[in-house]
């Protein structure tokens, strides 16, 4: 059995001690609150992480399922002041809060402590090099086709994966007439699938935020992603949809779209009955009726 953990620091992807999680299944970017401590010991940042009293600030991490041993042998590195406790984190950049284990401070800020200043960044290197953190996001429309190639982004690896209760929507127009932004809108056991790709949180904020807003007319927001691989485990990644002072009606995919969305499906490896009601779907113009709007505020 496999539960939820928050790691941070070393144990991140790319760091030192990141070999530990080896194959372990990662679940996206995560905060927890809490504070990052440090101070300065011949030459290297010595860190560490408290929960007590949470205030206002949020440590950032990743979220991956681990089982008895890898918990373990991550317990087997820590230092004696620190402890492994269950705590509520944030998932995705604005996703729920979830459980999990997380290992922070629990001694006393004696000795060499006592001169720790705060680090406002959390316990994460700064050097432009270094690949991590990471985070999901997922693709469910033209971005399945050859995105990493077509975006020029770095992903580190790929998986399918559905999201209950929504469906895909054409919306608002992108200002040429016929061209319209895809998105999602709420629906009773409606689904939408698609590709999440790992890739480093800087990379999706410098590169393809930009890309996606251009316009302004879209929001990135943190979904629960169920796999497609027979389990019952979920991963929480981030997509771009329609604000909603931006849903239009009676919107027909653009050539642009179609030409990519069906055959990014296909090579994804998405499932032949989804595929052939997607080809179906982009040429067809959305109807209202086909969507549950009143649930808008009640889902994320």
């Amino acid at each position: 059995m496999s539960e939820l953990i928050f790691v941070h620091g070393s144990l991140v992807h790319g760091g030192h001690h990141h070999h530990l999680i080896g194959d372990a299944l990662f679940a996206g970017r995560a905060t927890v609150k809490g504070a990052a401590y440090g101070f300065e010991q011949n030459g290297r940042l010595e860190a560490a992480m408290s929960v007590r009293g949470g205030g206002d600030s949020w440590v950032p991490g990743e979220l991956y399922y681990a089982d008895d041993a890898l918990i373990g042998a991550i317990d087997g590195i820590q230092d004696g002041s620190i402890e492994r406790k269950k705590r509520q984190v944030r998932a995705g950049s604005d996703g729920p809060l979830i459980d999990a284990w997380v290992w922070a401070w629990s001694g006393d800020w004696t000795g060499d402590w006592k001169d720790r200043r705060v680090l406002p960044g959390g316990l994460l290197p700064t050097d432009e090099n270094f690949p991590g953190p990471t985070m999901w996001y997922y693709a469910f429309a033209s971005n399945m086709f050859r995105m990493a190639e077509r975006r020029e982004l770095d992903c580190f690896e790929m998986v399918l994966g559905r999201i209950d209760n929504w469906r895909v929507a054409f919306a608002k127009d992108s200002g040429d007439g016929q061209h319209c932004y895809v998105t999602v809108l709420p629906k009773r056991d409606g689904v939408v699938k698609g590709a999440c790709y790992r890739m480093k949180n800087s990379q999706l904020e410098s590169d393809l935020d930009p890309q996606e807003k251009e316009g302004r007319h879209l929001e990135r927001k943190t979904y629960e992603v169920k796999l497609e691989d027979g389990t019952d485990r979920v991963i929480y990644a981030d997509l771009y949809r329609t604000m909603p002072r931006w849903w239009y009606w009676g919107r027909i995919s653009h050539p642009v779209n179609t030409e990519k969305i069906v055959p990014g499906a296909r090579e994804i490896g998405l499932d032949d009955e989804y595929c052939t009601w997607l080809e179906k779907f982009v040429n067809e113009p959305c109807d209202p009726e086909n969507y549950d709007l009143d649930l808008h505020k009640l889902l994320p």
